[in-house]
């Protein structure tokens, strides 16, 4: 998929271990993992509950540290939240107070400019189909327009990493798919490194260039998959299927894949 002039970053994770005490206990969620993310990339990262994928994207946001190993971007270790990553939750943690043109302004700095906030604020609402709805009260937004409204939020630093935690989970199917497709329309305008976590394999092809499964208990990289597919990219397609096949046969194993294994 695109391009562009490649904007984003290198990520590299190199021997990571998670664990978290629970009480008296510890559980090792993250094991020895391994992945290099090239500049300008988009993937995916499945797995089933408790396979720590989250955890994995929290680590790279330096919203959590690791027990063992590091990561790096462009070769710094990650140790603290930065404006070059930005992360989409699933929730879109919008303030309830403030109206759409806010909500998006509150990602910027305090110090910058009214006239450049503005612009600022117009171009990203634009950019995700938000125009009109710039003085709309979150109550008064669709969920998936409210997602639109955390997108630009989170898109209008213009960060050199964009971290997208199962971010559609909750919409409806046809609001998932066309939100699917805004962002992957607009990683191909600014090619920002992203990073997606999901369990749904569908959108982890579609909007993948690689989809890497994770196994759990502990999580560790099990397989990745590169995603080579014609553009624009078909979710009926011959090749969409043989991918989805593959992934199917990681998670079931070669000779337990249910008989209907569409989703």
């Amino acid at each position: 998929m695109g391009k562009k002039e490649i904007k984003g970053e290198a990520i590299s994770i190199q021997h990571v271990k998670k664990e978290f005490q629970i009480e008296k206990e510890s559980l090792l969620v993250l094991k020895d993992i391994n992945l290099e993310i090239e500049p300008g990339d988009i993937v995916s990262i499945i797995g089933g509950s408790g396979c720590g994928k989250s955890t994995l994207l929290r680590l790279i946001a330096g919203l959590d540290t690791p027990n063992e190993g590091q990561i790096l971007i462009n070769g710094k270790k990650v140790e603290k939240p930065s404006v070059d990553v930005g992360v989409l939750f699933q929730e879109s943690r919008l303030l309830p107070w403030d109206n759409t043109e806010k909500n998006i302004a509150f990602g910027l700095p305090e110090n910058t400019p009214k006239n450049q906030k503005q612009e600022l604020v117009e171009k990203y609402m634009h950019m995700v189909g938000l125009d009109g709805f710039g003085k709309a009260l979150p109550k008064q937004l669709s969920g998936g327009m409210q997602k639109r409204v955390a997108i630009a939020r989170t898109l209008i630093n213009r960060p050199h990493i964009l971290l997208l935690d199962e971010p559609f989970g909750a919409l409806d199917a046809f609001t998932k798919m066309n939100l699917q497709e805004e962002v992957v329309r607009i990683w191909k305008e600014e090619r920002m490194t992203t990073v997606l976590v999901t369990h749904d394999i569908d959108e982890a092809i579609y909007m993948g260039n690689k989809v890497i499964i994770m196994s759990a208990k502990p999580g560790v990289v099990k397989e990745i998959i590169k995603v080579d597919l014609k553009e624009p990219r078909s979710r009926t397609s011959y090749d969409f299927e043989q991918i989805r096949l593959k992934v199917y046969k990681e998670f079931f194993g070669e000779g337990n894949i249910p008989e209907d294994y569409s989703i």
